[in-house]
Protein backbone atom coordinates (compact mmCIF):
# COMPACT_ATOMS: atom_id res chain seq x y z
CA UNK A 1 0.00 0.00 0.00
CA UNK A 2 3.30 2.37 0.92
CA UNK A 3 4.22 1.73 -3.03
CA UNK A 4 1.14 3.04 -4.28
CA UNK A 5 0.90 6.29 -2.42
CA UNK A 6 4.24 6.63 -3.32
CA UNK A 7 3.24 6.31 -6.71
CA UNK A 8 0.54 8.36 -6.49
CA UNK A 9 2.07 11.11 -5.08
CA UNK A 10 4.53 10.66 -7.89
CA UNK A 11 1.93 10.57 -10.31
CA UNK A 12 0.49 14.30 -8.50
CA UNK A 13 3.81 15.37 -8.91
CA UNK A 14 4.16 14.48 -12.56
CA UNK A 15 1.09 16.59 -12.89
CA UNK A 16 1.53 19.02 -11.26
CA UNK A 17 4.93 19.79 -12.35
CA UNK A 18 3.09 19.36 -16.28
CA UNK A 19 0.89 22.15 -15.18
CA UNK A 20 3.68 24.41 -13.69
CA UNK A 21 5.46 24.00 -16.86
CA UNK A 22 2.23 24.80 -19.35
CA UNK A 23 2.01 28.07 -17.40
CA UNK A 24 5.22 28.79 -17.73
CA UNK A 25 5.17 28.25 -21.19
CA UNK A 26 2.55 30.36 -21.61
CA UNK A 27 3.91 33.28 -19.43
CA UNK A 28 7.02 32.92 -22.13
CA UNK A 29 5.05 33.24 -25.01
CA UNK A 30 2.86 36.23 -23.51
CA UNK A 31 6.49 38.18 -22.30
CA UNK A 32 7.74 37.34 -25.96
CA UNK A 33 5.25 38.70 -27.22
CA UNK A 34 5.59 41.92 -25.26
CA UNK A 35 9.12 42.21 -26.10
CA UNK A 36 7.71 41.95 -30.08
CA UNK A 37 5.42 44.65 -29.77
CA UNK A 38 7.31 46.70 -27.29
CA UNK A 39 10.25 46.46 -29.84
CA UNK A 40 7.78 47.43 -32.82
CA UNK A 41 6.40 50.29 -30.61
CA UNK A 42 10.16 51.42 -30.03
CA UNK A 43 10.86 51.42 -33.52
CA UNK A 44 8.20 53.74 -34.64
CA UNK A 45 8.97 55.70 -32.27
CA UNK A 46 12.31 56.39 -33.03
CA UNK A 47 11.46 56.91 -36.66
CA UNK A 48 9.22 59.71 -35.59
CA UNK A 49 11.56 60.72 -33.41
CA UNK A 50 14.17 61.48 -36.40
CA UNK A 51 11.59 62.45 -38.74
CA UNK A 52 10.09 65.21 -36.18
CA UNK A 53 14.01 66.33 -35.74
CA UNK A 54 14.17 66.96 -39.69
CA UNK A 55 11.29 68.74 -39.56
CA UNK A 56 12.58 70.71 -36.77
CA UNK A 57 15.87 71.27 -38.76
CA UNK A 58 13.70 72.37 -41.62
CA UNK A 59 11.69 74.46 -39.88
CA UNK A 60 14.58 76.07 -38.09
CA UNK A 61 16.28 76.93 -41.50
CA UNK A 62 13.17 78.56 -42.91
CA UNK A 63 12.77 80.42 -39.89
CA UNK A 64 16.48 81.70 -40.19
CA UNK A 65 15.95 82.62 -43.88
CA UNK A 66 12.73 84.74 -42.75
CA UNK A 67 14.39 86.58 -39.87
CA UNK A 68 17.40 87.19 -42.63
CA UNK A 69 14.89 88.80 -45.05
CA UNK A 70 12.73 90.14 -42.83
CA UNK A 71 16.06 92.24 -41.49
CA UNK A 72 16.90 92.91 -44.94
CA UNK A 73 13.44 94.48 -45.50
CA UNK A 74 13.95 96.55 -42.62
CA UNK A 75 17.38 97.80 -43.52
CA UNK A 76 15.23 98.73 -46.63
CA UNK A 77 12.93 100.44 -45.02
CA UNK A 78 15.15 102.61 -43.09
CA UNK A 79 16.86 103.83 -45.84
CA UNK A 80 13.39 104.50 -47.85
CA UNK A 81 13.04 106.45 -44.72
CA UNK A 82 15.77 108.00 -44.89
CA UNK A 83 15.95 109.04 -48.39
CA UNK A 84 12.20 110.10 -47.86
CA UNK A 85 13.31 112.41 -44.82
CA UNK A 86 15.70 114.24 -47.08
CA UNK A 87 13.56 115.06 -49.37
CA UNK A 88 11.10 116.56 -47.26
CA UNK A 89 13.54 118.43 -45.53
CA UNK A 90 14.77 119.64 -49.39
CA UNK A 91 11.66 120.64 -50.01
CA UNK A 92 10.89 122.37 -46.93
CA UNK A 93 13.75 124.45 -47.78
CA UNK A 94 12.16 125.92 -50.33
Amino acid sequence: MELEDELKAVGNNMKSLEIAEQEASQREDSYEETIRDLTTRLKETENRASEAERTVSKLQKEIDRLEDELLAEKEKYKAISEDLDGTFAELAGF
